[in-house]
């Protein structure tokens, strides 16, 4: 015979999975009573719609027999009807009227209720139909003495019909009554198992949870004094015996974690965490674990930032100290080579560099503790160096090909591991390129310093560059301004034949000016003259007028004597 052993978990479970069937059952139960109410309510409100039609069929029938034949149409409408309803009481499916499902009539119900009904309206129906579809005036004019007899059926059957009808009403609320009492019992059992189940279930959790919890209070002192050395003492073997061993792997790991944290604190970020279980599930090893991972990239950060701000500081104060050096050039290779630990390098400067054709030249080298004189001419574009000259961005190479030294690098030695060129930048302008090469990998932060040191030396270039320039346009300024002093003289004595130019045109205008207003004078005494002989010209032309007047006068004075003259010698 074997022998269940439940734990508290799977104890429990089994009884809330009781619990939760006998409520899913309840749920069933009153959800099926409701449905069951629901049909009967359909079924009942189908057959009271059947009285009603037997109703209008017998309506019909005494119309049709009082000779108003319009009304066959609606008889025959109303027997179809109650029949095809009477079928589906019985047989079950969609009421026509409301398209509700109706239930088949269950067993209990055919033989007292249904099968009586049906009797009935079989001979019901062939009256109904013989009315509906024979004459009801013979062609001698008397009444059909068949359909005569078949209304006379439907009169007198027409209330047990509606009998039958109410019975199988009643029958229907008679069954419902049952099913109700049958489910009201049903529940009431299902309510007093549930309440022991209860019971039953609040008494195992009191002996079989609460008083063991009760047991690990332990922990609550542990955790104020804060001493983690001590383990919770709990031998059982279950839920709680699995809890207390976890407790105490708990403590353990704060135990691993407090001397892990203390070695941490003292500077040993190499220390090792010693992990009660798998460093995956164990969160707080991880987190701790990836703490010292990232104190020590903080560490090794820190290194790299000082190590690069140690080294721009150091190359400034090369670059003020030795900047009107003769070995300026080789000074800053030679120290960029060692601080970077780096084999050997070349510092390559622009010339010609304001002309379209410009070429870098190598100014500098040093490989191997010792200085290298070489002489270089690369054109833009030509090579790699030539080609950071033209691009002017950073190429890091760590696979050198075997012929690059003797066809490329000009420093002549070993083949390097690594090779770093970096163009000597500064506002987009490229002033040249320093070519390290190693037999380790350049790490990033390097490859990062020399580019902040190669923009230093390329404004330290700048800078000289300008101070060149500067001297040059100040030899010229100087000889310009001999120039302009010996123009100045010149102007000067221009000046002054000008300004004796100047007085001797003043003096001819002066007198210019006395000639102009003698002549105005002149011109305005000739004026004068002038007005005055217009005015005798004047005089002279009234005084022509006058006398032209006078002798007119003298000619008509003359031609009037002639004509008298004439007249007297007439």
């Amino acid at each position: 015979m074997f022998r269940i052993k439940l734990t508290i978990r799977n104890s429990v479970f089994l009884q809330l999975l009781v619990i939760s069937g006998l409520i899913i059952f309840n749920y069933n139960v009153g959800r099926q009573y409701d449905q069951d109410l629901s049909e009967v309510e359909k079924t009942v409100d189908l057959v009271e719609s059947n009285g009603t039609y037997s109703l209008k069929i017998v309506f019909y029938t005494n119309l049709i027999m009082q000779g108003k034949e319009e009304n066959r149409s609606k008889l025959n409408e109303a027997i179809d009807t109650y029949a095809n309803n009477l079928r589906i009481i019985k047989l079950g499916g969609k009421n026509p009227e409301n398209g509700a499902y109706i239930a088949p009539t269950p067993a209990e119900l055919i033989n007292g209720y249904l099968q009586p009904l049906e009797n009935i309206w079989t001979r019901f129906y062939e009256n109904a139909n013989l009315i509906a579809n024979k004459k009801i005036v013979l062609a001698d004019g008397s009444l059909n003495p068949e359909v005569k007899d078949a209304h006379n059926y439907l009169l007198l059957n027409n209330t047990k019909l509606l009998d039958k009808n109410y019975a199988l009403v009643k029958g229907y609320l008679d069954y419902f009554d049952t099913k109700q009492a049958r489910r009201d019992l049903v529940l009431a059992v299902i309510f007093f198992i549930n309440i022991a189940l209860v019971i039953l279930m609040w008494i195992y959790i009191v002996y079989n949870v609460v008083r063991p919890i009760s047991k690990l209070n332990e922990i609550d002192a542990i955790i104020n004094e804060g001493n983690y050395e001590r383990n919770i003492e709990y031998t059982r073997d279950d839920e709680l015996g699995k809890v207390a061993r976890s407790i105490n792997t708990l403590f353990q790991s704060l135990r691993n974690s407090t001397n892990f944290i203390l070695a941490i604190g003292e500077g040993k970020l190499e220390t090792h965490y010693q992990g009660v279980a798998s460093i995956k599930s164990d969160r707080l090893g991880t987190a701790l674990i990836e703490m010292r991972d990232k104190m020590g990239q903080v560490a090794e950060s820190d290194r790299q930032r000082n190590w690069a701000s140690e080294g721009l500081a150091k190359f400034a104060e090369i670059f003020r100290t030795y900047n009107q050096s003769e070995d300026f050039n080789y000074i800053i290779i030679s120290n960029l080579v060692k601080y970077i630990e780096a084999n050997q390098g070349g510092l390559f400067i622009v010339a010609d560099q304001e002309q379209a054709e410009s070429h870098l030249e190598l100014v500098a080298a040093y490989a191997f503790e010792k200085r290298k004189y070489l002489t270089r001419k690369i054109e833009k574009g030509e090579g790699l160096i030539g080609e950071v000259y033209r691009e002017g961005s950073t190429i890091y190479m760590t696979e050198i090909p075997e012929s690059y030294v003797h066809i490329t690098s000009g420093l002549g030695g070993a083949n390097p591991r690594s090779l770093l060129l970096v163009p000597l930048k500064l506002n987009d302008v490229v002033y040249g390129v320093v070519e390290l090469a190693s037999f380790k990998p350049f790490e990033p932060y390097q490859v990062e310093f020399v580019e902040k040191l190669g923009e230093s030396i390329a404004s330290t270039f700048a800078s000289v560059k300008n101070s060149v320039q500067t001297q040059k346009l100040l030899k010229e300024s100087l000889q310009l301004s001999e120039q302009m002093r010996a123009q100045e003289e010149e102007m000067r004595q221009n000046l002054e034949e000008l300004m004796a130019t100047q007085e001797e045109v003043q003096r001819k205008n002066a007198l210019i000016e006395e000639q102009k207003r003698e002549l105005e004078k002149s011109l305005e005494e000739e004026q004068r003259r002038i007005v005055e002989l217009l005015a005798e010209r004047n005089n002279l032309l009234l005084k022509l007028e006058d006398l032209q007047g006078n002798m007119n006068d003298l000619e008509m004075e003359n031609r009037s004597l002639r004509a008298n003259m004439e007249k007297t010698l007439s």
